[in-house]
């Protein structure tokens, strides 16, 4: 049943945003009372907790198998790469972790913060092994690494937000990819 809760939530999400989901339309999508959401979820605040948890298990899954990667400078990218995918494949799921502004008054108290850091924090860990091999001129691992994730976060929002549409959506990844590879290149110079 919590599952069913979740699955209608995220689709409502999907069709109306944040705003538009309440405790009262999950359960009409489910055909169940609102009593029985309560029964898993005490608010739609901790429902959409569980559903960015959801969001950042698959995110960490989507990205963590470049952990394997032994050159730190071939894992950056990759994980770069895994990133702009992430978003573009998931999108409604990227809008819950890093758009939406809903509900963020509690989640650092949260699961899903400590995984979303474990998860950045891979990703700094491997531009300062980049760092350490001299991968970059900079030795400001945290501008570095700063630079490099807003830059794939303006992306995939600009995408997510469907502001790409000026291009065929063949193009949109194929752009998103080789700007991230600049941005990378550039980032070489700092």
């Amino acid at each position: 049943m919590r599952q069913r809760i979740l699955d209608a939530a995220l689709q409502l999400f999907r069709e109306r945003g944040y705003d538009g989901v309440s405790i009262r339309n999950i359960a009409e999508a489910i055909e169940y009372s609102p009593g029985t959401i309560y029964l898993y979820f005490k608010d739609k605040s901790e429902l959409f907790f569980a559903l960015q948890f959801e969001a950042a298990a698959l995110k960490r899954d989507h990205l963590m198998p470049v952990a394997g990667i032994e050159d730190p400078w071939e894992r950056l990218v990759e994980f770069g790469r895994r990133y702009i995918d992430f978003g573009m494949k998931h999108p409604d799921m990227y809008d819950l972790l890093f758009i939406t502004r809903a509900p963020m008054e509690y989640i650092e108290n949260q699961d899903c913060w400590q995984l979303g850091l474990a998860t950045h924090s891979f990703f700094v860990e491997t531009v300062q092994a980049c760092v350490d091999q001299r991968y970059f001129k900079s030795i400001d691992t945290e501008t570095i690494a700063y630079t490099l994730w807003c830059h794939a976060h303006g992306m995939v929002s600009l995408f997510v937000r469907e502001r790409m549409r000026m291009y065929s959506e063949e193009k949109r990844e194929e752009l998103a990819q080789k700007s991230f590879a600049m941005i990378v290149k550039m980032a070489e110079s700092l």
